[in-house]
């Protein structure tokens, strides 16, 4: 099957031994900063009142959006 083959390449690629060191090097880096986003978000809510509507513009605009 063709589709087969392609799974099979695919996963064999991001399975690479340097995906995997890459992966397990930036993956503290990523979830604290979700952490982080995800900690300020409710801190807005719960303390200042803040809907959740109000608070997805801002982390638009802090993630590069309009």
């Amino acid at each position: 099957m063709i589709g087969e083959k392609f799974v099979l390449r695919l996963a064999e690629k991001l399975g690479s031994e340097k995906n995997v060191e890459r992966f397990v090097k930036y993956y503290w880096l990523i979830s604290t900063f979700r952490l982080a986003l995800g900690a300020t978000i409710a801190i807005l809510i719960l303390l200042f009142g803040y809907r959740f509507s109000d608070t997805v513009g801002w982390v638009d605009s802090l993630l590069g959006g309009e």
